[in-house]
């Protein structure tokens, strides 16, 4: 009876740990650069400025093999953003400038090439919706500051426009990742965040603003 109960704890610790090896968890931190791409004749984008994300990352293989898997994770992306109007009747220029926060759930698919000499390799695609938590920013009329550290998130009356709750993104990247340990590896990688939805929202029917991202991906995975 010993004997039997010995081999199924045996024999469930090596399930519990083949279903471990088709589940990895991470932890990532990006420098990002940022800008915002506007339509329309009216408004402008201010530049290219610096973010940052941070959070964690989740792989799920799929199939047999560990070369596909469903990539997601739960990411806090501090980006910034600004944009900026001319008055064509007064050539007065209001601008603002916002930092804003989103909380991400990537949903990507990452292919991974086989280990050679402790390094793999990988691309990634997918989709990465987002939702605005917060924007603060300050704006300026003219060269000078008419509003600082505002709430340009559901304060209509703090600019000109507001941020709008959601975000979402095509999401494209390739990198590689080096094998500490049998479960255990550090990556690293670029990608870029090509939003597609418009961020800011505004009374200019033929204007748009999107956000592009950006950014060197590090982490380590388990």
């Amino acid at each position: 009876m010993k004997k039997i109960m010995l081999a199924a704890v045996f024999i469930s610790a090596l399930a519990l740990s083949a279903r471990a090896q088709d589940f990895r968890f991470g932890l990532t931190a990006s420098p990002v650069f940022d800008w915002t791409r506007v339509e329309g004749s009216l408004f402008e984008g201010t530049g290219t400025k610096v973010g940052f994300q941070y959070g964690l990352l989740f792989d799920k293989t799929i199939g047999s093999v560990e070369r596909y898997a469903f990539s997601s994770g739960i990411l806090i992306n501090y980006a910034s953003s600004g944009v900026s109007y001319t008055d064509t009747i007064t050539d007065i220029k209001s601008s603002w400038n916002a930092s804003v926060q989103y909380i991400e759930i990537p949903l990507t698919m990452r292919l991974r090439t086989n280990e050679v000499n402790y390094i793999t390799y990988y691309g990634q695609f997918g989709l990465t919706p987002g939702i605005c938590i917060k924007a603060r920013g300050n704006t300026v009329v003219d060269n000078v500051t008419i509003l600082d550290d505002v709430n340009l998130r559901d304060d209509a009356n703090a600019t000109l426009a507001t941020y709008n709750l959601m975000n979402i993104s095509l999401t494209l990247g390739a990198g590689a990742e080096y094998s500490l340990s049998e479960n255990t590896s550090i990556m690293g990688g670029v990608f870029f965040q090509n939003g597609f939805a418009n961020i800011i929202k505004d009374d200019v029917d033929d204007n748009g603003s999107t956000l592009k991202q950006i950014g060197i991906r590090l982490g380590v995975l388990f």
